[in-house]
């Protein structure tokens, strides 16, 4: 089968599309026939060992962290699922960027027989992030105020999309207008740009002091402890990133003062809680085919093209979801 693995880290150059052995299930595992492929910002920094198992990883490896397609074989005991069933997957270990993958059973997310490939390749990293942080790490409902970071980025859209669906007024912090006009097309109430204005100033202003509800977090240190100070009573910060640098130590103290919460979410602790993943992928499944919930599918490259891919995620030239067709 056609594979995309790395000899070492390194620029887009190291991306190798090589023939390697197809893999075989075993038990409790399942042969998944990739029919679209999820590329993640998150995949460029493991390539350059930024990322997760970086000190760990032995080469060559392969890449990718999500993918949908047709399950093809099924390993002994697997009984939830049968070949021909339709599948998205995030991988525990990195391998989507492949025709095939195996991947233990309950890891597998079900979706419909009629799913566009398109939908079911792009929702299971974004599409899970925005909704457990609107819905699970906060119970985000009418009247609040949420502020989300990186508003334009693909969990901010969705992210803007459920909180505006609870009922929830949206402010968002962008770079450039092109982008502010973007989140606003998908319901963003309010927008900063960072880069002309201080984010808590201006979210003060637009709340007449009272500040936000929840915050969204995933730049880290250039914002977060503005942003601990914007929080209303007991509102909730979510750090589930940090693009600009680790966070400085917080002084749990000082939170008391306002009654504020801060919290963290990584989006791997799903893969030991598949039940917990499968039952938030009903969940922004089902806003999707009642049109309350739209993707933003910005192209679909074939894997060779796998390092202009990558080029292109680095050098912050998309709105929207990267998808390879292997």
């Amino acid at each position: 089968m056609k594979a995309v693995r790395i000899y070492e880290f390194g620029t887009p150059e190291v991306l190798r599309i090589e023939e390697v052995e197809k893999p075989a299930p075993g038990p409790g595992e399942i042969l998944l026939k990739h029919e679209m492929i999820g590329v993640n910002f998150a995949e460029t920094l493991f390539r350059r060992g930024l990322y997760g198992r970086g000190g760990e990883v032995e080469f060559p490896t392969i890449l990718g962290l999500e993918a949908a397609g047709v399950v093809e074989e099924v390993g002994g005991g697997v009984e939830s699922l049968k070949p021909g069933d339709h599948v998205s997957a995030f991988f525990r270990t990195p391998s989507g960027y492949a025709e095939y993958s195996v991947l233990r059973a309950e890891l597998a997310l079900p979706i419909p027989q009629d799913l566009p490939w398109e939908i079911a390749a792009a929702f299971p990293i974004q599409g899970l992030t925005a909704h457990f942080l609107v819905h699970f790490m906060h119970n985000t409902h009418p009247g609040q105020i949420v502020l989300i970071h990186a508003v334009a980025g693909g969990v901010g859209l969705l992210a803007t999309q459920m909180a505006k669906n609870a009922g929830a007024r949206v402010i968002g912090t962008c770079s450039t207008e092109e982008k502010a006009e973007i989140a606003r097309g998908m319901g963003a109430d309010d927008i900063i740009l960072y880069t002309q204005k201080d984010f808590a100033e201006e979210a003060r202003r637009l709340t007449d002091g009272r500040g936000v509800d929840l915050i969204l977090d995933s730049v880290g240190a250039a914002t977060f402890e503005k942003g601990v100070e914007l929080l209303a009573p007991f509102g909730q910060i979510i750090l589930f990133g940090s693009a600009s640098g680790v966070v400085p130590r917080a002084k749990p103290q000082h939170l008391m003062v306002r009654s504020r919460t801060i919290s963290g979410f990584w989006l791997n602790t799903l893969r030991d809680q598949p039940l917990l993943a499968q039952e938030g992928s009903k969940e922004v499944l089902s806003q999707w085919m009642q049109g309350k919930l739209k993707f933003t599918i910005e192209g679909v490259y074939p894997l060779e093209e796998v390092q202009e891919v990558h080029r292109r995620l680095e050098g912050r030239q998309t709105h929207g979801k990267l998808l390879m067709k292997p």
